[in-house]
């Protein structure tokens, strides 16, 4: 290890001594090797993929049994790719450092370059085409089926490599409709299943007090929504707001929210009934308080100090969000009602227990909020979305089991999927401190998980 990272401090040293053309030879013999390399990753996600098929049946002394829901065969590429063995990515995603969605992905597009387009790997393999292009057209085409996706492949041979990403995806979608387009209408109902509002509360190291809200839904619904957003934005700067548009579109979201739902009382007003009038108002201001009660849940760790003495600059930190002025809070809990939520010493806290295996909502909340997601090597899925594992399996007292088995000690935030593989034996873990977890699977694999990061330890 000391002789390459001495190697390579050699070359950077060198690389100041490189004049321009030089340079510009080394970024091109990176970027070779980087594609060589992506390539090669894909080969081995494949052999790994096809090192480990499906178990349908295995013979016992007393006949040939089906494996359990733990241990079912996954199915990770499109349609006529092999199916693997249960929780094949997840040794492949430790060995690459890596999560185990990546790795999965990484196999499903290897399995569907070998077995669905063969024409856009071999350009691949023969560097024609960049390794994230082929994977693009592999995600996109998934979907279809064997013949769909062969006939794509046959359009796109050739012109992957001059698109632009925009291009591919268009190229890609107008072949895929062309070739399946019985299929489309069901696509598009099926879409729908995709539609969602999502709040996301993004890094709160660049964007302190910002979060994110993506909508997907009808296109059209949508295109009306963004007009309206618009309109409003262009109010407000005629109003005198002299924000930039794209902050005023996203202060518009706001006062849409607390516009009487949008009803239009010109038009109401147009009916001529007083009476309908009045109630019109009423109603839409009932509508408007009945958002404003809307409860929002908000973990504020902050300094009762800071609080009391009242400095509008001081910083604490919200769960889930990250650091925020108490100048802001105050602002959000003008807007909305607020309950204050006992803060949770989870360090001090620890070794409290209880007799029954669900732990009561204060230990949940507690674990929950130690260990911030599942704690298998980088999974990353919020602890709030995972089962409480406990790391020992839980006995029922009635049947001998002992007291005091679910405690914050004893228990660890698992996503489903890893909840299964721990239990069906594929993977084991074990805690050596505060958020800190051992894990050894299969291959001989051991990964240290800690509040700081994950570590690949050396096997053996």
């Amino acid at each position: 290890m000391e002789s390459t990272d001495t190697h390579a401090r050699d070359r950077v040293t060198d690389l100041a001594d490189l004049a321009a053309g030089a340079l510009l030879s080394e970024a091109s013999d990176v970027e070779a090797l980087l594609r060589v390399a992506e390539v090669h990753k894909l080969r081995v996600a494949y052999q790994w993929a096809i090192a480990h098929p499906a178990l349908y049946a295995c013979e016992t002394p007393s006949g040939p049994t089906l494996p359990s829901v733990l241990t079912a065969p996954e199915t990770l590429g499109g349609a006529g790719t092999p199916t693997v063995a249960a929780f094949t990515p997840e040794p492949l995603a430790v060995a690459l450092g890596c999560s185990p969605a990546a790795a999965s992905t990484l196999i499903a597009d290897a399995l569907d370059l070998h077995h669905r387009l063969p024409l856009l790997w071999d350009q691949t393999c023969a560097q024609l085409v960049p390794a994230w292009k082929a994977r693009r057209v592999a995600a996109r085409t998934r979907h279809l089926s064997v013949e769909a996706a062969r006939w794509v492949d046959r359009q796109v041979a050739g012109r992957v490599s001059s698109l632009s990403l925009p291009a591919l995806d268009r190229v890609v979608a107008d072949a895929a409709a062309r070739c399946d387009g019985e299929e489309q209408a069901h696509r598009e109902a099926a879409a729908r299943l995709s539609w969602d509002v999502v709040l996301t509360h993004a890094d709160p190291h660049h964007y302190a007090g910002t979060s994110e809200l993506h909508a997907s839904g009808d296109t059209l619904d949508l295109i009306r929504f963004h007009d309206v957003v618009c309109a409003e934005a262009e109010a407000l700067g005629a109003l005198g707001d002299t924000d930039d548009l794209g902050v005023r579109k996203a202060k518009a979201l706001g006062v849409i929210a607390d516009a009487q739902a949008r009803l239009d009382l010109a038009s109401l007003l147009a009916t001529g009934d007083p009476a309908s009038h009045q109630a019109a108002r009423q109603a839409a201001r009932q509508a408007a308080l009945g958002r404003r009660d809307a409860k929002v849940r908000l973990y504020l760790h902050a300094s009762l100090a800071g609080v009391v003495a009242g400095d509008a600059c001081a910083t604490d930190s919200v769960e889930g969000i990250g650091p925020v002025t108490l100048d802001l809070v105050r602002d959000w809990a003008g807007r909305a009602r607020v309950t204050v939520q006992p803060v949770l010493h989870v360090a001090a806290d620890d070794r409290w227990s209880v007799d029954r295996h669900d732990p009561p909502p204060r230990m949940a909340d507690e674990v929950r909020l130690r260990d911030e997601s599942c704690v298998f090597p980088w999974c990353g899925r919020p602890a709030r979305q995972c089962d409480l594992d406990h790391r020992v399996p839980f006995e029922d007292p009635g049947d001998g089991g002992p007291p005091g088995q679910t405690s914050p000690e004893s228990l660890a935030p698992l996503c489903r999927r890893h909840h299964r593989a721990k239990t069906a034996g594929s993977w084991s873990y074990e805690r050596v401190g505060s958020g800190t977890y051992l894990w050894g699977g299969p291959a001989g694999l051991s990964v240290l998980v800690t509040p700081r990061g994950t570590v690949a330890l050396p096997r053996g």
